[in-house]
C-alpha cells in the first residue's frame, strides 16, 4: 500500500502515533498546538512515495487533513476527516 487513512490512532505519551521506518506520519496542522483537540486522524505515506509527488495541504482543524498527490495521472486531494 502507499497510503493509509487512519481515524483515532493511538498516541503515546508525548503525543504521537508509532509506526515504522517504511511509513511518514503525517498530523494535522494543528496536532500539538495548546488549546487544540485531541488529534483523530493522520495519514501514513509510504516512503517509496518520493517526497516530491505529495505535499501537506494545511487545514486550520486537529480532526482534518489533506495531501495532494501528484503524478502522471494529475494530481489528486486526499481527504481525511474525523
Amino acid at each position: 500500500y502507499d497510503l493509509a487513512i487512519i481515524q483515532e490512532p493511538y498516541l503515546n505519551q508525548v503525543n504521537l502515533a508509532p509506526s515504522s521506518s517504511r511509513w511518514d506520519t503525517i498530523y494535522p496542522t494543528l496536532h500539538g498546538d495548546n488549546g487544540a483537540e485531541c488529534t483523530n486522524s493522520i495519514i501514513l505515506v509510504n516512503k517509496r512515495l518520493s517526497k516530491n509527488t505529495w505535499k501537506i495541504v494545511p487545514l486550520k482543524s486537529s480532526n482534518a487533513m489533506a495531501i495532494k498527490l501528484q503524478g502522471n495521472f494529475g494530481r489528486i486531494l486526499i481527504f481525511n476527516v474525523y
